[in-house]
């Protein structure tokens, strides 16, 4: 399916909207560190939200981490993009447990579904988060052919606080 959508994310503040350094070094849920990169974005403000509390949270620092943040939105035109949370999505079963568990076994088996549909052709993954019952969340695999990503500043910028 095509995705076609403003989407959020957390930046440092100030940083530049699309700056992808990072995610090509670092691994995560949906992505494999060292192999591929993934833009980790949310459908709605709210759950780019829970995703930094619970990040920052993971790490140790309950309330806010040392450095500001920003609220940023991406304008995004993506296709084909999986929807692991629609039932009829034919890959999984949108309440898999292990599509919002935390454990090691958990990571391994969305990094292997995201290997899956990364081979498909997929240049995106909306999923449930995992820091948000009832949010979603959408993955931008950048490596994907040119003509089948479109990613642009949103324009908002809201500091976290």
């Amino acid at each position: 399916m095509r995705f076609a959508s403003k989407v959020w994310r957390h930046v440092p503040a100030g940083a530049q909207v699309l700056h992808v350094g990072f995610i090509l070094r670092a691994g995560g849920r949906w992505n494999r560190r060292g192999r591929y990169g993934a833009l980790y974005t949310a459908l709605k403000p709210q759950g780019a939200l829970a995703e930094y509390r619970k990040y920052y949270r993971q790490r140790g620092m309950a309330n806010r981490p040392k450095s500001p943040r920003d609220l940023v939105s991406v304008e995004v035109d993506l296709d084909p993009v999986v929807d692991l949370t629609d039932p009829g999505n034919g890959i999984v079963d949108p309440k898999a447990s292990f599509l919002t568990g935390d454990t090691p076994q958990d990571y391994d088996k969305c990094q292997a579904l995201a290997d899956d549909v990364r081979a498909a052709g997929y240049v995106g993954l909306i999923a449930p988060s995992a820091a948000a019952p009832g949010e979603k969340n959408l993955m931008i695999y950048i490596d994907g052919p040119a003509q089948q990503i479109a990613l642009d500043d949103g324009g908002d910028r809201i500091p976290i606080k």
